[in-house]
């Protein structure tokens, strides 16, 4: 097979992976459409994939020693093609809910599987550039899902659900292009192998739990700054909620932008681009403290996406190409700390200023800098 079809084949499967997000601005039309359900359920719209996501992240890696990586990730892209139109023919709260739910489930079973198939497929070489391509597909991915989806909502509530059809063409086209692959062959590429096992004694599990904590609070307070930019701009009087979704999109351009990147940023800064990702963060958010135009908080917004999307490679990178055993735990582990960190986020940033006694977001940023190598034991 053509290596360019199968690089495209198995990274297609990362464009659905930021989808759950796509609807957040059809929120209103649908709390005003159920008007009878209370706007704290409306809003769990938005959530409740996460919370169902982490639990098939979880699980992913068992049920794949079951009946198959490839098979596993293909009914994941199915019940994602399936789960993300349902809102579009039904019209009952609680089913769309149900299928809300369903969608992050979905997205799970294959989020942390696309890694190891990497990781099958390609070399310690090649592994880098790919897991920055993989990161590179997802912001493309939500882009794409969010702007259909933002322009369909002109017609009515359920008329952006269409946006999720691209799960279509994905599906099928994971399915035709990757090609079936042995079980224990992914998992010996995985870190399952013999070979490994002496070193792994030494490498324990000590180092993913300080990436799982790191991961948490970068997604946390990443989240934050999307959360709080519309307010933050609109309070100082120099945007308004237009100019905001302008730094979002700005923000996951400069996403895939350091996807793109990834693998030669890596080659340069080595061990030290995690700690270059947080430095980019805390930047970024230096700058839009201290904005006052809609230029630098366009630049700000861009570093913010570029920052953490060098960061969140990074660790992944540090995982699979290093002693840890059971690389596909370590990296579900990892996806399950950063949706965490995501879900939480609203309520979050309350308890983490209160412990840390300011306001200032590149503060705490900096902080993270001094964690993000930690001391193996």
């Amino acid at each position: 097979m053509d290596k360019k079809i199968l690089r495209f084949a198995l990274l297609s499967a990362s464009l659905l992976v930021g989808s759950a997000a796509a609807i957040n601005a059809n929120i209103p039309a649908m709390a005003q459409h159920f008007d009878q359900v209370p706007l704290s359920m409306v809003e769990m719209l938005t959530t409740v994939p996460s919370l169902f996501l982490m639990i098939s992240v979880l699980t992913s890696s068992l049920i794949a020693k079951r009946v198959g990586y490839k098979q596993t990730i293909t009914i994941g892209l199915g019940i994602v093609m399936i789960a993300g139109i349902v809102p579009l023919l039904i019209d009952n709260f609680m089913i769309i809910l149900i299928s809300r739910a369903m969608l992050g489930f979905g997205v799970g079973l294959f989020n942390s599987l696309l890694v190891s198939m990497i990781n099958y497929f390609y070399d310690a070489k090649e592994r880098s550039s790919m897991y920055g391509l993989q990161s590179a597909f997802e912001g493309a991915g939500g882009i794409a899902i969010t702007f259909i989806a933002g322009q369909l909502l002109k017609i009515n509530w359920q008329a952006p659900f269409i946006a999720y059809m691209i799960a279509i063409p994905v599906f099928f086209i994971y399915f035709k292009f990757v090609p079936q692959v042995k079980t224990a062959d992914v998992i010996k590429a995985n870190g399952g192998d013999q070979i490994k096992k002496e070193s792994h004694k030494s490498a324990g599990f000590l180092p993913v739990v300080y990436y799982v904590g790191l991961i948490f609070m970068a997604a946390m307070l990443y989240m934050i700054m999307g959360i709080k930019i519309a307010s933050l701009m609109t309070g100082e009087g120099y945007g308004t909620a237009s100019d905001a979704s302008l730094v979002i999109i700005l923000l996951s351009l400069g996403g895939i932008s350091a996807g793109l990147l990834f693998g030669k940023i890596l080659k340069v800064f080595n061990q030290l681009t995690t700690s270059i990702g947080l430095i980019i963060l805390a930047l970024a958010m230096v700058i839009l403290g201290l904005s006052q135009n809609l230029v630098i908080t366009f630049v700000g917004g861009y570093l913010t996406g570029f920052g953490f999307k060098i960061f969140m490679p990074s660790l992944i990178d540090k995982i699979n190409n290093s002693n840890i055993p059971n690389t596909t735990l370590a990296t579900s582990l990892l996806l399950v700390g950063f949706n965490l960190g995501v879900f939480i986020s609203p309520y979050g940033s309350i308890v983490i200023q209160s412990l840390m006694r300011t306001e200032a977001l590149p503060v705490l940023f900096l902080s993270l800098i001094h964690i993000s190598e930690p001391t193996r034991p």
